[in-house]
């Protein structure tokens, strides 16, 4: 399975991109926190999504905690 990758920009929105593209292309979005994230099933057989990591080319850490929670805002995932 490919690798997805994303960053936190600093009005915390979550960009989710491809493991083609470099977390450095997206440095124009001014990313705060920057790693992968996976999707799965919860054990309520619910979709949820994880972040985690870090960005090389950016030099930058995931903040677990806070992407997670504002990746599943994002997607719509938080009431699972």
């Amino acid at each position: 399975m490919n690798r997805v990758k994303y960053i936190r920009t600093k009005d915390n929105e979550i960009i989710i991109f491809g493991e083609i593209m470099q977390h450095s292309d997206f440095r124009d979005f001014n990313p705060v926190s920057a790693g992968f994230i996976s999707f799965g099933i919860n054990e309520n057989g619910n979709p949820t999504c994880s972040c985690y990591g870090h960005s090389v080319s950016l030099r930058l850490e995931s903040n677990i905690e806070k992407d997670t929670m504002l990746a599943k805002l994002q997607l719509g995932l938080l009431d699972w």
